[in-house]
């Protein structure tokens, strides 16, 4: 539907483009906060309130009387004509606009101020864009993305519930805004080449690097979502979900909630649900890794623009390299009486000086322990049982075992999540360190404390660090 045949308000934006627009935004802004704080808003304190924030701003309030009876064109008029604000044409203003709802009487007798819900938030919108800090948004949203859809997985799951309104409809909006995002980054790298290329001295660029605000958000954000060990691992459990997600039955009461919620019939809402998942599937695994691999490539060619910039600015706009490479393809074109002479030219232009640097070790002088006379050879000292024990139990203390009975039940409570049994074949197996984990639960599966049952197999699993038998782990 287009936006304006939803409004039905040609005015709506009336306020926005007249010239004291800065002071109506300001307006419906304080109005907006004030309806959180009061639960009902009279007219009498809507008025009192822009009154006094024209008061603030310097603005007079001298025609009160002529305001009560202005409508929205006269404000309009008045406005353009230089016409003083007031707090009454600015709500009179409003309402035609359709910002505020018609008059209503409340039950003390005195008129309410109501702001449409349109107005809410169209201009939470623009408090949001304004406000945007744009700070870590880019992770939020993988995060948020892992939780919806690690959430409707869990066991008597409330998303599940309604899928449509709960799983689909969020991941598909987290998805629209981390592409919002990505967009950024690369706008925001060329943004900075264009700054680096204006700089004229070393001075103002090394300002720029070390002061400039937008480049330490850019790459804080970009780097954390770069190097981050969790994202590639939320990003490759999300698409395994979105597959058995799409194959399960909650895919079928996904398309009769959405029929259901949009008003349209089984073959249009089935289609619906199919694109967004295969928009999600598609953004996870192609359009992502693109567009960071396209960021890598700006970002390097920024690196190589600012190192170009300043060897530009070092030389004072003389490139050496291409001097040296013209001169020497010169020198090699002559005779070698002409060389020897073109040389000679060059040793006495250039001087060269050797510097060196005492430093504070050459001259510091060691100080040698006295020993005062003592004896400082070893005392043989015969410990006792007792003794013997408390220092093994010390050693052992200071010492801890990264494969102890905890250390390894810790490893595989992550492993089996909120499931209760797991195969070591299902199980990608990376590092030696998981290999050794996996030893040390078959060590000790007899143990009493030890909280899992290990079943050998005579199937061996071959991975990339060793080859393991596979096991089951079942806990107790």
């Amino acid at each position: 539907m287009n936006f304006f045949d939803y409004i039905k308000n040609d005015a709506f934006f009336k306020p926005l483009t007249l010239k004291h627009r800065r002071i109506y935004y300001d307006c419906i802004q304080i109005l907006i906060d004030k309806t959180k704080e009061l639960p009902v808003l009279y007219e009498a304190d809507a008025k009192d309130c822009i009154t006094v924030y024209l008061k603030n701003a310097g603005i007079n309030e001298t025609k009160k009387n002529l305001s009560d009876c202005m409508d929205a064109k006269e404000e309009i008029e008045g406005e353009e004509s230089g016409a003083e604000l007031q707090s009454a044409g600015i709500l009179l203003l409003f309402r035609e606009c359709g910002w505020l709802l018609p008059r209503e009487i409340g039950r003390n007798g005195e008129y309410v101020v109501n702001l449409s819900i349109d107005c809410r938030r169209f201009m939470d919108f623009l408090r949001k864009l304004t406000e945007k800090s744009g700070e870590g948004m880019m992770s939020n949203r993988i995060f948020s993305m892992y939780e919806i859809i690690k959430s409707a997985f869990e066991e008597d799951s409330v998303r599940r519930e309604r899928p449509y309104t709960n799983v689909l409809v969020p991941l598909i909006d987290n998805e629209t805004e981390l592409k919002n995002e990505l967009v950024e980054l690369k706008d925001s790298i060329s943004s900075i080449m264009k700054a680096v290329i204006v700089f004229q001295d070393i001075n103002s660029f090394g300002q720029f690097i070390m002061k400039d605000e937008m480049l330490d958000h850019f790459f804080n954000e970009y780097f954390f979502v770069k190097n981050n060990g969790l994202i590639p691992a939320q990003i490759s459990f999300i698409k395994a979900k979105l597959r058995i997600l799409r194959q399960e039955e909650t895919c079928e009461k996904m398309i009769k909630e959405c029929a259901e919620k949009l008003q349209l019939d089984y073959e249009e809402a089935r289609e619906r649900v199919e694109r967004y998942f295969a928009e999600l599937q598609y953004f996870l695994s192609v359009e992502y890794e693109a567009n960071m691999e396209l960021i890598d490539n700006r970002i390097n060619n920024y690196y190589n623009l600012a190192n170009t910039r300043i060897m530009l600015m070092a030389s004072n706009g003389v490139r050496l390299e291409a001097a040296i490479n013209d001169f020497l393809n010169t020198v090699s074109k002559m005779t070698e009486e002409e060389q020897n002479a073109a040389m000679e030219k060059v040793a006495d232009c250039t001087r060269i000086t050797n510097q060196k640097y005492v430093g504070y070790k050459s001259f510091e002088k060691n100080k040698r322990i006295k020993n005062e006379g003592e004896n400082i050879g070893l005392v043989t000292v015969e410990l006792s049982e007792e003794e013997k024990r408390m220092q093994t139990e010390r050693l052992f203390n200071s010492s801890p075992n990264r494969y102890s009975v905890d250390r390894v039940s810790a490893f595989l409570d992550v492993q089996l999540g909120s499931e209760s049994e797991m195969n070591i074949k299902e199980k990608p197996i990376q590092t030696k360190e998981e290999i050794l984990m996996y030893a040390a639960a078959m060590l000790y599966a007899k143990n009493a404390e030890f909280p899992y049952d290990v079943q050998l197999s005579k199937e061996t699993v071959k991975t990339e660090i060793a080859d393991i038998t596979d096991v089951t782990v079942i806990k107790k």
